[in-house]
């Protein structure tokens, strides 16, 4: 590995890390399972196996020991794969990169995006870093959680991770996603919760159903995907979202 920080094209974020390849909680609807391919399996493979970046922490402290060139820089860890996913709580990948960076470049802007309540484990140097910590929050019906996300911590435990973040001194936000089409019900109660805990929701994305191969073999797709194509869902779900938040960027993926 040649790099450890790589250019991004994300608004707003001038570099990402992602420790590993693949993913251990297995959602169906993830974007990246393109990604598998890099490795030599197949899309639909993603959420079977995760691999640790080999040499990730040496070029990192190769590309850092320039730190001017990174000042002020924002770098989000995990754009691609969840950076606190199982293998992390053995591995220790993303504590070694926050360490890295406490030493090497401290203003570094750092930013992050997890399911995981794993993400406590390093709430000291998240404060030393001051750090943007993002949770990302599924709404979907119980019914169907572990058909697709049968790996990943479920609704309350990310609503206690919110809590715990706030009472570390952290301000955490939100990232909602993805939103199923079928329920409109749940959303206005995750919303309200996330306004009792205080929490602030940045992005809300839409159920794109054609990312993941892995979604289609799931029972509800054709209902959902049904749902999507129905007018006026669309604008059920925004006035919902910008009732309780009303600066929330809302990802649409062709929702009609």
């Amino acid at each position: 590995m040649r790099v450890a920080l790589v250019p991004s094209r994300i608004p707003g974020v001038d570099y990402v890390i992602n420790p590993y390849i693949g993913c251990g909680f297995g959602c169906k609807f993830c974007y990246a399972s393109y990604m598998a391919r890099a490795v030599g399996r197949r899309p639909q493979e993603w959420g079977s196996f995760t691999l640790p970046k080999s040499h990730l922490l040496s070029a990192l402290v190769r590309q850092l020991r320039k730190p001017w060139h990174f000042y002020g820089k924002y770098v989000l860890i995990g754009s691609a794969t969840d950076p606190y996913q199982p293998l992390e709580a053995r591995v220790g990948l993303t504590r070694e990169v926050l360490r890295i960076i406490l030493k090497l470049a401290p203003n570094l802007r750092v930013g992050l995006l997890t399911r995981s309540s794993l993400v406590l484990r390093d709430v000291p140097l998240l404060r030393q870093l001051k750090a943007d910590v993002g949770i990302s929050v599924s709404v979907l019906r119980d019914a169907y959680f572990r058909e697709v996300e049968p790996k990943s911590p479920p609704l309350r435990v990310r609503l206690n991770v919110l809590r715990m973040l706030k009472e570390a001194g952290l301000e955490p936000y939100v990232f909602l996603a993805p939103i199923f089409p079928d329920t409109l019900d749940v959303l206005g109660e995750v919303l309200g919760e996330l306004k009792d805990i205080g929490v602030q929701v940045r992005y809300a994305e839409l159920l794109s159903p054609f990312k993941n191969p892995n979604l289609r073999t799931l029972r509800a797709f054709p209902r959902w995907v049904r749902l999507i194509r129905e007018g006026g869902l669309y604008a059920e779900f925004y006035e919902t979202l910008r009732a309780h938040y009303p600066e929330v960027e809302v990802i649409r993926h062709g929702w009609s």
